[in-house]
């Protein structure tokens, strides 16, 4: 059970109650809260009178979410490429919020923001996990607020205006929480007060060590000086009934709205700079985490899009530790594992040498160890038997034909490799037709183009068009 404030007559009364003592409002299972303010209102109320934020649109969006049968690729507004980053991200938070593992969901929908700041369906899942953690934190509040553990309820709402500071639900319940521990305090009875001043004078004659004005007055100037949350927060806690206190409060207000305002700039943007720039200026802010989160994933995005060793290996000396450290690894690995080293490349030419002199020498049965019983592409021949490359070598040395000389270009021979471990060869050659009659004895020039599979095979080779004999 929980005490809300009634949408109709604004008293207070249990979530639980059939209807308002005061109103006769129906209250059990006819009332929401507002995502956006965390105001309670009654059902099928299409706009917030708080905050005016549509909550007929968000029922449908959430609505949506849970009935949608399968995980299916987000409809975002961006490039395809873009789309294969942060599609599988989206989809992950998608099933933590429907798993109500909120804060996990969060951090991976601002991963996904971070590349698609204006997605508008990221943008709903991130308000309907906001809201999850703002019911969520709201309820385990409300019932430490029973237990009167103030202290702990009061952390467990700071905790979700993080996540939405401007959520009014929780302010207000923070209000009631504050205001109920300053009244249990007054009601201390007059025995425990002459206690705690009893134990205050022995302390103050003992080892407890008074302030003064002057020490004050010192400390004051040293937090305006510094100018950031965290001395200011120190003050407080130093001399929280100081001269200075209320000032102190002030100042604290009005750094954190600072920062709230320019967190809320900074984390729709997609630049890597806007995120330096906000740890810049709030070294110790609340948003660090997130601001550290978003520059890994900008930067991730960016060495992803290159797909190069130096740019995953700058993204490594970028993030030691990132998110993403395991991927880069894995990525750069694959690279080099297409690139053929210097030993595989003399390999490739030697291979070409030899076949080519097999063919020079019509050595059939060598030439036919080069393929395997049927090859995919043989000189525009699909699926060609080895009596189909007989033939072809025959045709060679047919007519007036006695003799051919096969030269490869060494200085243009290029090799790569792809992930099945099959070199794709390219490389230029001269033939020369030596005849019977040594005054028509020609020279042709040519480009090849040549797989060869794992087993050292050719399972492709083909020539430009002005031969297709070889």
């Amino acid at each position: 059970m929980a005490l809300i404030k009634c949408p109709e007559c604004g008293e207070s009364v249990s979530d639980k109650a059939p209807n308002c003592p005061h109103c006769g409002l129906a209250i059990a299972g006819n009332i929401i809260p507002c995502p956006e303010c965390g105001a309670v209102v009654p059902k099928g109320t299409e706009t917030c009178p708080k905050c005016a934020f549509p909550l007929q649109e968000v029922k449908e969006q959430v609505k949506n979410v849970e009935a949608s049968p399968a995980p299916q690729k987000p409809a975002i507004k961006a490039s395809e490429e873009v789309l294969e980053k942060i599609g599988p991200v989206f989809l992950e938070a998608k099933e933590l919020y429907e798993k109500k593992k909120f804060v996990s969901a969060y951090d991976k929908i601002n991963i996904a923001l971070s590349a698609a700041p204006n997605n508008t369906e990221c943008l709903k899942l991130e308000a309907a996990i906001v809201s999850g953690i703002c019911d969520h934190s709201q309820k385990v509040a409300e019932d430490l607020f029973q237990a009167k553990e103030y202290a702990k309820a009061l952390a467990e709402i700071d905790a979700a205006l993080k996540f939405a500071p401007n959520s009014q639900a929780l302010l207000n319940l923070s209000n009631d929480i504050k205001r109920a521990k300053a009244r249990r305090k007054t009601r201390i009875t007059v025995i425990s007060v002459l206690v705690v001043i009893a134990i205050a004078i022995v302390a103050a004659m003992s080892i407890r060590k008074s302030f003064t004005a002057e020490e004050e007055n010192e400390a004051w100037t040293a937090a305006q000086d510094s100018n950031t949350v965290s001395c200011y927060e120190q003050f407080l806690e130093d001399y929280p009934d100081g001269a200075h206190s209320m000032d102190a409060q002030e100042m604290l207000l009005k750094l954190q709205k600072d920062e709230n305002d320019f967190w809320g700039r900074v984390r729709m943007s997609s630049d890597v700079y806007s995120y330096e720039q906000y740890l810049k200026k709030f070294p110790q802010g609340q948003y660090v985490d997130q601001a550290k989160t978003s520059i890994d994933s900008l930067d991730w995005v960016k060495a992803s899009k290159k797909n190069t060793p130096e740019a995953f290996a700058e993204y490594l000396a970028a993030h030691p530790e990132g998110a993403h450290v395991g991927e880069a690894q894995s990525a750069n690995d694959k690279i080099a594992a297409t690139v053929p080293t210097p030993e595989e490349i003399a390999g490739m030419k030697s291979f070409f040498s030899t076949y080519y002199a097999a063919v020079e020498n019509k050595d059939e049965s060598s030439v036919l160890d080069f393929f395997e019983s049927v090859t995919p592409k043989y000189y525009g021949i699909s699926n060609a038997s080895k009596s189909d490359i007989q033939t072809n070598i025959k045709k060679m040395y047919a007519k007036d034909i006695k003799q051919v000389h096969i030269a490869i270009n060494d200085a243009s021979f290029k090799v790569t490799k792809d992930e099945s471990g099959n070199f794709h060869v390219t490389f230029p050659i001269d033939v020369t037709y030596d005849r019977e009659d040594a005054a028509k004895t020609n020279t042709s020039s040519m480009t090849v183009t040549a797989v060869v599979n794992s087993n050292q095979k050719i399972t492709s080779i083909i020539s430009n068009k002005n031969s297709n004999t070889l």
